[in-house]
């Protein structure tokens, strides 16, 4: 998987806050008719920090003109506060894009060796990277890694006209690639390979044997345990609800980029959303990685909206390459929106067309 390919996206709040449905989801007449009739529509558009003010106004005012509701924009905190007026003026919702718990080349986190995430095979992901370069992820059983992603998710929380903060690569590194993905990498992974299966640290170990009596070294195949894989949902999710609770005493929300529904982001990456308590979600079905059609995005939606149970907006993420025509296009919209999906998110920006733009226009 390439960088571009995966730098793309409640009602139940952590104890002690609470808000209402009016509350976090504010907006005009307009706003909440488009919500009703799962009419959203969001862009993941990546940081422009190179553009000046006129750049960036220019190209969100086109945005807002082309019926868009909000963007996932990511950037440094600077970008941010550059950027929050802007969308503020225009009536566009922001979600300040934050990528979670994988960080390549972060000088700071490299002061800390010991945060990152270790194979079964017994390589940190420090030195050892799972299929690509930019794979440094960070192990989310660990307080000082929690708590250093929590001021980056706070310093964006608190820039005045950011709406929300948008969680992405919030999972583990993929222990089965989508199938679409693995002949790219000459892989048939019909199995857990060790190299790929995370996190295996002394803290994940001594963790776990605290919490299910159970030794990780002593244990013949670890894949087949079913607390261990419980284990880890638990360490995303609670990571992730820890996070909601602070952005929400911020007067904030917070929305996430997931996989496509969570039974499968089970499978591929111990991503358990659906216990997750955010306010949107943004499964990225991308179709084409599962080697599906148009039709799928419809199922994929279905089974996320199901296992949510009306706790909190799901917009479906499409992949522009994943279409050839137009008409593919519209039917994934079409069936998204059919299967209960508040609006649809696209990726991205950069490979918005003129054809794009027109058709996004007339469905909006």
């Amino acid at each position: 998987m390439d960088k571009r390919t995966f730098l793309k996206t409640i009602g139940a709040v952590a104890a002690g806050v609470t808000f209402s449905g009016n509350q976090l989801l504010a907006g005009n007449a307009e706003s909440k008719r488009r919500k009703t009739e799962g009419n959203q529509l969001w862009l993941w558009i990546g940081g422009k920090s190179d553009w000046t003010d006129e750049q960036i106004k220019d190209a969100f005012a086109k945005i807002k003109e082309y019926g868009f509701d909000g963007v996932c924009s990511n950037g440094d905190l600077e970008y941010f506060k550059r950027l929050a007026p802007i969308t503020k003026s225009l009536g566009l919702e922001l979600h300040a894009w934050y990528v979670t718990m994988n960080h390549p080349g972060d000088k700071e986190a490299q002061k800390h060796p010991e945060w990152y995430q270790v194979s079964r095979e017994g390589y940190s992901c420090l030195e050892k990277r799972p299929y690509v370069d930019y794979y440094q992820w960070l192990c989310p059983s660990q307080e000082a890694v929690y708590q250093y992603i929590e001021s980056q998710v706070m310093a964006r929380a608190a820039i005045d006209g950011v709406d929300a903060v948008h969680l992405d690569y919030i999972r583990y590194p993929d222990v089965i690639l989508p199938i679409g993905l693995q002949p790219k990498y000459n892989l048939v992974q019909d199995h857990e390979f060790p190299e790929y299966d995370f996190c295996y640290c002394d803290t994940c170990k001594q963790k776990f044997k605290e919490e299910y009596n159970q030794d990780l070294d002593e244990m013949e195949d670890p894949t087949k345990s079913k607390d261990w894989r419980q284990f880890r949902y638990y360490r995303i999710t609670r990571l992730v609800n820890r996070l909601t609770e602070k952005v929400h005493e911020q007067g904030k929300k917070i929305s996430a980029a997931v996989f496509p529904y969570p039974d499968l982001a089970r499978t591929i990456c111990r991503q358990s959303w659906d216990d997750w308590n955010l306010d949107i979600f943004f499964p990225m079905i991308y179709n084409n990685f599962y080697n599906e059609d148009a039709r799928w995005v419809g199922k994929a939606t279905r089974k996320g909206v199901r296992d949510l149970k009306g706790k909190a907006e799901l917009v479906s993420g499409l992949f522009l390459p994943a279409f050839k025509t137009d008409a593919e296009m519209e039917s994934a919209i079409h069936f998204a929106k059919k299967n209960g999906a508040a609006g649809i998110a696209i990726f991205d920006y950069n490979g918005m067309k003129d054809n794009h733009w027109n058709l996004l226009k007339t469905l909006s």
